[in-house]
Formats: C-alpha cells, structure tokens, sequence
C-alpha cells in the first residue's frame, strides 16, 4: 500500500492549529469579532454620556413632567393674597380634599411658612 505523503507546511499548520487550541490563544477572526464588539459598545456608552437621551429603540427621551408638590401650591395661594385668605377659598382653587388641606396648613404653620390671622383665614409668614 502507497502511502500518501503530506507536505510538511500542512502538517506544521496543524501542529500550530492545536497548540492555539490548546493554549487558548484567540485567532485573527475572532480578535477583529472582539474589536467590532467593542467600538459597538464605546458608540454606545458615548452616546449615553454625550446627552443624547436615545433609549435602545433609538427614540429621544424625555424625561417626565415635574409635579407640584401639594404644600407648594397651597403656599403660593396664600402669598397671592397679602391681607390673608380663608380656608374655602384654598379648597376651591386646589380642589384638594378638607383632611389633606388641614394636613398641609398645619405642616405650613409648624414649619412658620404661613401665621393663623384668626381661625381659618391664613396669611404668608
């Protein structure tokens, strides 16, 4: 039987092929992979730094409207009339229910914000 004969660069290729392998040692297809991966990623992470606000649909975020805070509203009320206001009136202007807005007003006269002119008329301190 004839034996076929292979060309040593053949055989030197295999011999380095599994030495890769075996020492795990990463080829030039899977380096350029690697390199791909990674510009994808700094693109991203410069984006997310620059200020863009693009969510991962590529659509511009915005972010959601700020509410008032209940105690707020019921102080510029109570600034807006310097003689002092009555507690009906700050009812009628928040729409806040009686329970939540004697809440916030004894909130507002314990930290000083608002003085209690007489019962129930209220005026910015």
């Amino acid at each position: 039987m004839a034996q076929k004969q292979t060309s040593p660069v053949f055989v030197w290729e295999n011999i380095f092929q599994s030495l890769m392998k075996r020492l795990d040692i990463p080829t030039r297809k899977e380096i350029n992979h690697l390199n791909a991966k990674l510009d994808r990623v700094e693109k991203l992470l410069y984006q997310k730094q620059s200020g863009h606000g693009f969510t991962s649909h590529g659509t511009v975020h915005e972010p959601p409207p700020r509410s008032r805070i209940a105690s707020t509203v019921v102080l510029e009320i109570i600034a807006a009339h310097p003689h002092g206001t009555d507690f009906k009136s700050i009812k009628e202007k928040t729409g806040f229910n009686d329970k939540k807005l004697r809440n916030i007003i004894f909130r507002l006269d314990r930290t000083d914000k608002i003085k209690r002119i007489k019962r129930g008329i209220y005026k910015k301190a």
